[in-house]
């Protein structure tokens, strides 16, 4: 039976990454994926946004991480993951909505985020293609951005190759090796692995694979769409997320990338 130090379960956005940083740090490392090749899971429907400002105090400090990385990628190791700093902004068109961003700045102040709040006639300064009906102003974190969810998986994939890392794809995690409590291997469809530790990076799965050790996650795939248009001029590069539900929807966010 092959033994790794860990196994990761999906190689997404979740498990690439981990797989790389394990594997700088020494670790014999398994990623195993039913896709035929990295980020063909739920990573590719990405939109690709990457901010800090949250209202959880953990999400605040890993994504601040992740803008660090994000950002700086291209120029350390020279790959073209379509960074793009182009800021997220909150429009407010209800009372409740403005004052829950504005509850949310003393907050994310607190921890360094760029982040402030425009009344209605400064942010259609900013925004002059917004709504203005309604509109009551909203907030803007110019040092949030964006990154091609693709390119930064074969980024970060290639990368975690360089540091020892093995990939399987087109292999199915079927079972769970269980010695009382602790999960010591994974069954496929291919073969058994032992592993020391063993990651749930599933995605939208993460509840059927955990099920495998016998435990329920209460993780539910959501569904979203996307419209893609034709590129045009540079209008608008920072994300646009409309917290107003509509029948049918939660929220709307939009952003400008260059190739549409």
């Amino acid at each position: 039976m092959n033994s790794y130090d860990v196994i990761i379960i999906g190689a997404g956005s979740v498990g690439i990454p981990l797989a790389m940083y394990l594997g700088r740090e020494g670790k014999k490392v398994l990623v195993l994926d039913e896709k035929p090749s990295p980020g063909q899971g739920q990573n590719k429907r990405a939109i690709g946004g990457i901010r800090a400002t949250h209202s959880d105090r953990s999400k605040i400090l890993i994504c601040q991480k992740s803008l660090e990385i994000f950002s700086t990628w291209e120029e350390n190791y020279g790959d073209n993951i379509e960074w793009q700093k182009g800021g997220y902004s909150y429009p407010a068109y209800t009372e409740a909505h403005e004052k829950t961003y504005k509850d949310l700045l003393v907050k994310q102040k607190e921890y360094g985020l760029n982040i402030d709040w425009y009344d209605r006639e400064d942010y259609l300064k900013m925004f002059p293609m917004i709504n203005p009906e309604g509109l009551r102003g909203g907030t803007f974190s110019p040092d949030d951005g964006s990154a091609s969810p693709m390119r930064s998986a074969n980024a970060f994939y290639f990368n975690a190759l360089e540091n020892g890392v093995t990939f399987h794809f087109n292999e199915k995690v079927t079972a769970m090796e269980k010695k009382g409590e602790r999960i010591e291997g994974v069954q496929t469809d291919k073969g058994l692995y032992c592993g020391g530790i063993v990651v749930n990076a599933a995605g939208g799965f993460a509840a059927e694979v955990a099920r495998m050790a016998g435990i329920e996650v209460p993780v539910k795939p959501d569904s979203h769409e996307g419209g893609i248009t034709d590129a045009v001029r540079d209008i608008l590069p920072t994300m646009i997320v409309d917290m107003r539900e509509a029948p049918g929807s939660k929220n709307y966010y939009f952003y400008q990338h260059k190739t549409g």
